[in-house]
């Protein structure tokens, strides 16, 4: 079996175009690479969507990280019924990703494989990306240097900053990619921040305190999740925003019979922060402002709702705390 040592060892001179060379309507797979690539040389791929990285060609649990949607990787060995064993250029590791998972790409950027720059601030926490933004292979401003688009309330967790080839701050995400700090929400720098922000408490009393940089400018009661469904603590952001809609418990999988179904109709600006349904919104069903009744939402009066709703925006960071 090729080893890492080989991929290193591999040319990497620059291949035909696949856009050129596949003009079929449907997407090549890996089985079209004799087609493709003729003449041979160094096979690359890029994965279609999140690919996890195992130690073993195999389904166990040996999984040790992932690579995003797009990463380009070199084919070192395709030997492995369904597996391919691959060398990440960006990490300088290699692993087996199931094949199902690759399309052929083109040889990347030399930016891919650029050492990662020394940290200058260590961190271990997730930002907030207030804004739409790039995710950078190597902190640099340069077009082969970018990775992908990075849309407003993403969440990235993050080793620390370091120095761009810009002269800017960019934040190294934990898998070692890179963003433009601006426009970014630190959790630990809120203090600093100059941003619109939302800081929920949950206990004693339930308030969520709208931010203006540092200068609170609405705090509003709000009702919590039950013991059964508490509300979520952590860094959050605002993810998509409804401005009326139907609740229904069924599609959480929960019966209307059941002692936590429910069916609500005209619940108005509802803005979510996680991606399984936590929210912001009108709790006109409820009064007990400051204290449970939700399913793990942010329940809110009408008049604090329709306010948030007017303030705030897509990538909205949304701290919550217990106390």
């Amino acid at each position: 079996m090729l080893r890492w040592g080989l991929a290193s060892a591999l040319s990497l001179a620059a291949l035909p175009s696949i856009a050129a060379a596949q003009e079929a309507s449907d997407p090549p797979t890996m089985d079209d690479w004799p087609t493709i690539n003729p003449i041979g040389g160094p096979v690359w791929a890029v994965t279609t969507g999140e690919a996890s990285l195992r130690a073993t060609p195999d389904l166990a649990d040996n999984r040790f990280g992932f690579a995003r949607a797009g990463t380009p990787l070199q084919i070192l060995d395709t030997s492995s019924n369904g597996w391919s064993y691959v060398f990440n250029p960006h990490t300088q590791g290699t692993a087996y990703v199931a094949s199902s998972l690759l399309s052929p790409g083109d040889p990347p950027s030399p930016y891919v494989s650029k050492p990662a720059p020394p940290l200058i601030d260590e961190l271990q926490e997730s930002v907030v990306v207030t804004q739409d933004s790039v995710l950078a292979t190597y902190p640099s401003p340069v077009d082969s240097a970018r990775f992908g688009p990075l849309q407003a309330s993403s969440i990235e967790p993050v080793n620390g900053t370091v120095m761009g080839d810009d002269g800017a701050i960019w934040y190294q995400t934990s898998d070692f990619y890179y963003l433009p700090a601006n426009g970014v929400f630190q959790p630990s720098a809120s203090r600093s921040y100059t941003g619109r922000w939302l800081n929920a408490v949950l206990l004693p009393v339930t308030k969520v305190v709208a931010y203006e940089g540092q200068t609170p400018v609405r705090s509003m009661l709000a009702l919590r999740g039950i013991a059964v469904f508490p509300t979520p603590v952590g860094t959050f952001s605002i993810l998509r925003r409804v401005p009326n809609e139907t609740m229904d418990s069924m599609t959480l999988g929960i019966p209307h019979d059941s002692p936590y179904g429910y069916l609500v109709k005209n619940v108005l600006y509802t803005q979510y922060f996680t991606p399984d349904g936590a929210s912001l919104h009108d709790n006109y069903w409820s009064s007990n402002f400051g204290g449970i009744g939700s399913h793990g939402c942010l329940g809110l009066s009408l008049a604090d709702s329709k306010w948030l709703w007017d303030w705030a925006f897509i990538g909205i960071p949304v701290l919550v705390h217990t106390a």
